[in-house]
C-alpha cells in the first residue's frame, strides 16, 4: 500500500518565515504512489513567527520548490494531528524568562548538528555549574535537536499493531468478567449474611468445625478478595466508560481531571494530594460514583470485619424444650446415699449403706456450715455499717450455696403473705416466725450440660462463651415455722412431764432436770387411728390433731429452765412430714419450737447462666407474676404444694451431722449458740439481724441441693420406681434459651453504618456487571498509565496544554476536552482536542490564556541539574562496597 512521507513541524506553534532558508523540498508532503521518499533533515528554527500560523503538512499541497517557502492554508479536509483554533499567542513566547534553557536552534555548517543558541543574554555566555558540574553547551543543545526531530513529522511509523477493541472471547475481556461476577456475587452474599445474621453454632466452635480464628482470618482473607476485585472492576469501569467516550467524535471526550478518577480508587491518598482535581470531575455523575466507589473500597475491609466476621454474641431468646436425666425421687435418702463419693463404698465393714450415711453426713456438714457462715457474712455487713435491711421478707438476704464447686445458687424467699411476722402475731397471740426458701433445680445445670441438648458450652467457645436458660421447673423449698411457748405450753410435748414419764426418768448432771430413758419412744403411743396424741394451744397453728391428719412431736426432756440457754433438741419420730427443734433464747423466757418441712414449689423457675470468664450461677426466681418461664404459668393446674415425707429422712440425717439434738446433753454446742440468738423477741423482724427462722432455713438449705440432685423437674413422679438405674431417664421440660454463639452482625449499634458501604458495593458492582455484560467487549483503556503514555507520545502536541510540560497541568489544563482520532491511512490513533475550550466551568467562556500572564516558567529550568546528578542508591551501594573491601 502507497505510503505517506511526512515532514511534520511542531503543531501549535508558528510556520517559518517565507525568508527564513529552507532545503529544496522544504517541509511538506512528497505523495509517490508505491514509493516513500525519506525527508530531509530541516533547521530547526525555534524564533517564533507571530504573523504566520502553523499549517498542518497533511492538510497542504504538495508545492513546487519555487513556493516552497509559503505556508499554504488548510485544504478542506483537515487531518488527525491538526491543531485546534489557534490564538494569537505563539506557542513559544519571545521572552527568554519563559523558554528556561531552551535557546534557538540553527544549523551547524561544519557537521550538519544543531548549535543551541540561546535567547537570553550576555548573562549565558559561560556554561552554567550545576552542584560541581558543569552544563556542557553540547548537552544543551541535544534536547532542541530531539525536540525539532521529532516534531519535524508525524508519527506515520506507528502503524498500530492491534485493533482498540477486543471481543469477548479475548482473555482479557474474560478475566474481567469473571472478577466481576466473582466481586459481585460474593458482595450479594456479604450484604446477606450481614442483613440474616446467621448464627454458626458448632460450625465455627474450639470442639468441632472450623475454629473461631481460622473463620475470622477466612472472612477477612474473601474480603479483602471481594476489595481487590472490585476496585479492579471498577478501575475497568472508569475506563471503559471514558475511552468510549473519547472515541465518540460527536461526545464532549474527556478531561485529564476525569482520567484521574481511577487513581482516587487505587489509591484514595491520591484525593488529599492532588486535591486539584477534585472540583472538576467530582461535581459529574462519573466522579460522583467514582467517589462512593472509593468510600466503599476504602472501607469494605473494615465493613466486613464489623457486619460479617464472626463474633461471639448473644441471640435472642427462644423456646425450647430441654432433657435431662432423671434417677429418683425428690429426697430420696437411699439415692442421696448412693449419689455421695466416697472410695470406701465396697470396703467398709459396716456395708455400703453405712459409708454412703458417712459420706453423706460429712457432705452435709460441709455445705451447711458453708451456707450458714456465707449469710451470716452477709448479715455481718449490714451490722457493721448500720445499713438497715428491710423488714420485708421478699428483700432481705438470702442464702447461697455451692454445686459442683464451681456454680452459685442463690435462693429466693417464696410465700412471702404467710411470713408477716406482725400480721401472724396479731391473729395467733403469739411471736411466729415463719419464711420459706426455694433453691434452683440443681438438675438444671446437668441438663444444661448434656450434649443432648447440643447447647455450646463456654469452652466449645474459646473458653468465654456464655448462655443464659430459664427452666420451667420445680424449685425445692424448705419451710420453717418457729413459735415461741410458755413452758405449760410445752408441757403435753415433753416425755419426763407425762405421768409415765415422771416415774420413768432419771436426773441428768444438771440439777433439777431429768430425761426420759434410752428407750423411752416405746413409751410413746404408737400410730393409730384414733390416737393423736395430746392437745396443745398451738394445735391449729402447726395444724396437728385429726382434722390435719397430722401428730404432735414429743421431746424426751424439759424442765422449767431446760434445754438450758443456748442449746437444741430435736424430734424426728412424729409420724408426719416434718421435724421439730425446740430451742432456749437466754434473751427470753420462753421456748421456741420450729417445725420444719420440705417440697417442691410451682411458684418459680430456675435461671441459670453460666460464663467462661465469670464461672456458673442458678438462681431461684419466684412470685414474679410477669415470670412466663415460672412452673405453674407453663402448668397453670398446679395451684398448691404437697409437703414430701422422704425429705423428713434426709432432714433427720442431716441434725445427726451436725448434732442439733446435743441439747439433750446440754453440750452448749457452737451452732446452737449462734441459731439461739436470733430467736425474735418481738412480733417483728429485726433489721440488722436475721431471724431464727431465715437462719435455719439457710442453714438446712443443703438438703434441698442434695435431695433434689437427679430428681424430676415436675412435681410429680412418672415412674414406677423411685429409683432409676444411671444414667437415668430422659426428661423434658420447657425453658427459654439465650445462647452465645459465633454470629455475623454487628455488635454496636453504630457500626450499623456500615451496612451502606456493603449496600454501595454491590450495587456499584450490579452497575459494572449489567454493563460489561451489555458491551461487545472492550477497548483498549486509554486511562491506563501505559496505554496513555504511548497514545500521548505518538499525539501531536497542543496548545491547549502550554506551560505543563515540566510542572504538570493544573487548573484550565484539567478540564481540557480530548478524544481519541484515527488517522486511517496511518492506522493511526492519537488525542486531538475535542473543543477549543472547556465545555462547562469558569474556564468554559475564556480562551486559551496568554504565557505570560498563565503559565509564567521559571528563570531556568532544573532540567540541567536533575540531569547531571546522579541517583542515590548507585552512591550508597558503592559506599557500601568500598566499606566490605
Amino acid at each position: 500500500m502507497s505510503r505517506m512521507s511526512l515532514a511534520r513541524l511542531p503543531v501549535g506553534a508558528k510556520s517559518r518565515s517565507p525568508t527564513t532558508p529552507d532545503s529544496k523540498h522544504g517541509p511538506f508532503i512528497s505523495l509517490e504512489s508505491g514509493h516513500t521518499s525519506p525527508p530531509r533533515e530541516e533547521a530547526c528554527a525555534w524564533q517564533p513567527k507571530p504573523d504566520h500560523d502553523l499549517v498542518s503538512p497533511l492538510d497542504s499541497t504538495p508545492p513546487s520548490p519555487s513556493v516552497s517557502g509559503v505556508a499554504t492554508p488548510k485544504s478542506k479536509h483537515s487531518m488527525a494531528w491538526d491543531d485546534p483554533p489557534k490564538s494569537s499567542t505563539p506557542w513559544h513566547g519571545a521572552e527568554a524568562e519563559e523558554m528556561g534553557d531552551l535557546g534557538r536552534a540553527a544549523p551547524n555548517k561544519d557537521d550538519s548538528q544543531y548549535d543551541s543558541i540561546p535567547i537570553a543574554t550576555g548573562s549565558m555566555q559561560s556554561p552554567p555549574r550545576t552542584e560541581g558540574h558543569f552544563v556542557d553547551e553540547h548537552d544543551r543543545m541535544e534536547g532542541d535537536e530531539i525536540l525539532c526531530k521529532r516534531f519535524s513529522r508525524p508519527p506515520t511509523y506507528c502503524d498500530s499493531r492491534n485493533d482498540v477493541h477486543r471481543k469477548k472471547h479475548n482473555w482479557l475481556s474474560l478475566s474481567i468478567l469473571a472478577l466481576s461476577i466473582y466481586s459481585t456475587g460474593l458482595s450479594c452474599l456479604w450484604f446477606i449474611v450481614a442483613i440474616v445474621q446467621p448464627r454458626w453454632g458448632p460450625q465455627i466452635s474450639s470442639s468441632g468445625g472450623i475454629l473461631p480464628s481460622t473463620a475470622s482470618l477466612v472472612c477477612a482473607m474473601f474480603a479483602k478478595t471481594i476489595e481487590i476485585s472490585f476496585v479492579t472492576v471498577f478501575v475497568t469501569f472508569i475506563g471503559q466508560v471514558l475511552t468510549r467516550r473519547a472515541f465518540v467524535k460527536k461526545s464532549k471526550g474527556m478531561t485529564l481531571a476525569e482520567m484521574t478518577m481511577r487513581n482516587w480508587v487505587i489509591q484514595p491518598g491520591f484525593l488529599i494530594t492532588h486535591s486539584e482535581t477534585l472540583p472538576y470531575a467530582g461535581m459529574t455523575l462519573l466522579g460522583v460514583v467514582s467517589l462512593v466507589a472509593t468510600i466503599a473500597s476504602t472501607f469494605y475491609t473494615t465493613a466486613s470485619d464489623a457486619l460479617v466476621a464472626p463474633k461471639l454474641k448473644f441471640g435472642g431468646w427462644e423456646s425450647r424444650t430441654l432433657s435431662g436425666y432423671v434417677l429418683a425421687s425428690y429426697a430420696n435418702p437411699p439415692f442421696a446415699r448412693e449419689s455421695c463419693q466416697t472410695p470406701l463404698r465396697d470396703s467398709d465393714p459396716a456395708g455400703v449403706d453405712a459409708a454412703g450415711r458417712a459420706c453423706l453426713e460429712v457432705q452435709y456438714a460441709g455445705q451447711s456450715y458453708r451456707n450458714l457462715m456465707s449469710f451470716l457474712g452477709d448479715w455481718d455487713a449490714i451490722n457493721r455499717n448500720g445499713t438497715s435491711a428491710t423488714v420485708d421478707i421478699s428483700h432481705r438476704p438470702v442464702g447461697t450455696a455451692l454445686l459442683y464447686d464451681n456454680t452459685t445458687l442463690t435462693s429466693a424467699w417464696i410465700e412471702v403473705d404467710y411470713s408477716d411476722t406482725s400480721k401472724n402475731s396479731g391473729d395467733h397471740g403469739r411471736i411466729i416466725n415463719n419464711v420459706t426458701l426455694a433453691m434452683p433445680h440443681p438438675s438444671v445445670y446437668d441438663a444444661a450440660t448434656n450434649p443432648v441438648n447440643k447447647i455450646l458450652q463456654p469452652n466449645d467457645l474459646s473458653g468465654v462463651g456464655e448462655y443464659a436458660i430459664k427452666a420451667s421447673v420445680v424449685s425445692p423449698a424448705l419451710n420453717v415455722m418457729c413459735v415461741n411457748m410458755s413452758p405449760d405450753e410445752l408441757a403435753p410435748l415433753v416425755y419426763t412431764e407425762w405421768p409415765i414419764g415422771k416415774n420413768n426418768s432419771i436426773d441428768t448432771l444438771i440439777p433439777g432436770q431429768r430425761i426420759g430413758p434410752l428407750d423411752w419412744e416405746q413409751y410413746v403411743p404408737g400410730l393409730l387411728e384414733t390416737e393423736w396424741l395430746n392437745r396443745t394451744s398451738v394445735d391449729n397453728v402447726f395444724r396437728w390433731g385429726e382434722q390435719y391428719n397430722r401428730r404432735p412431736p414429743v421431746f424426751q426432756l424439759f424442765a422449767s429452765q431446760y434445754p438450758a440457754d443456748f442449746n437444741m433438741v430435736t424430734n424426728t419420730t412424729a409420724a408426719n412430714d416434718a421435724i421439730y427443734v425446740l430451742t432456749k433464747s437466754a434473751s427470753i423466757t420462753n421456748y421456741t419450737l420450729c417445725e420444719m418441712r420440705s417440697w417442691v414449689s410451682p411458684l418459680c423457675s430456675t435461671h441459670f447462666n453460666i460464663s467462661g470468664t465469670a464461672g456458673a450461677h442458678m438462681q431461684a426466681h419466684c412470685d414474679d407474676p410477669e415470670d412466663k418461664d415460672s412452673y405453674n404459668h407453663v402448668h397453670p393446674e398446679v395451684t398448691f404444694s404437697v409437703p414430701v415425707i422422704d425429705w423428713k429422712n434426709i432432714a433427720d440425717q442431716w441434725r445427726l451431722s451436725m448434732d442439733i439434738n446435743g441439747g439433750v446433753q446440754n453440750n452448749n454446742a457452737s451452732n446452737a449458740r449462734i441459731l439461739t440468738q436470733f430467736v425474735l423477741g418481738e412480733p417483728k423482724l429485726n433489721p440488722l439481724l436475721p431471724s431464727m427462722a431465715e437462719a435455719l432455713a439457710v442453714y438446712a438449705s443443703s438438703t434441698l441441693i442434695i435431695g433434689g440432685h437427679g430428681t424430676p423437674f415436675e412435681h410429680y413422679w412418672r415412674h414406677e420406681k423411685t429409683q432409676l438405674g444411671a444414667p437415668g431417664a430422659l426428661d423434658p421440660f420447657r425453658a427459654s434459651i439465650r445462647t452465645q454463639e459465633y454470629t455475623s452482625g454487628h455488635v454496636a449499634e453504630w457500626q450499623k453504618v456500615f451496612y451502606l458501604v456493603l449496600v454501595l458495593v454491590v450495587v456499584i458492582n450490579l452497575v459494572c456487571l449489567a454493563y460489561f455484560l451489555a458491551r461487545s467487549g472492550l477497548v483498549t483503556d486509554f486511562t491506563e498509565p501505559q496505554n496513555l503514555f504511548t497514545l500521548a507520545v505518538n499525539s501531536p502536541p497542543s496548545e491547549q496544554l502550554k506551560g505543563s510540560c515540566g510542572g504538570g497541568p493544573a487548573k484550565r489544563d484539567l478540564v481540557v476536552p480530548w478524544r481519541v482520532a484515527y488517522a486511517s491511512g496511518a492506522n493511526h490513533y492519537f488525542f486531538e482536542e475535542a473543543n477549543d475550550r472547556p465545555w462547562r466551568g469558569k474556564y468554559s467562556g475564556q480562551d486559551l490564556l496568554s504565557a505570560d500572564t498563565t503559565y509564567r516558567g521559571q528563570q531556568r529550568s532544573s532540567y540541567d541539574r536533575l540531569s547531571t546528578s546522579g541517583s542515590w542508591m548507585p552512591q550508597v551501594w558503592q559506599a557500601n562496597l568500598s566499606k566490605l573491601r
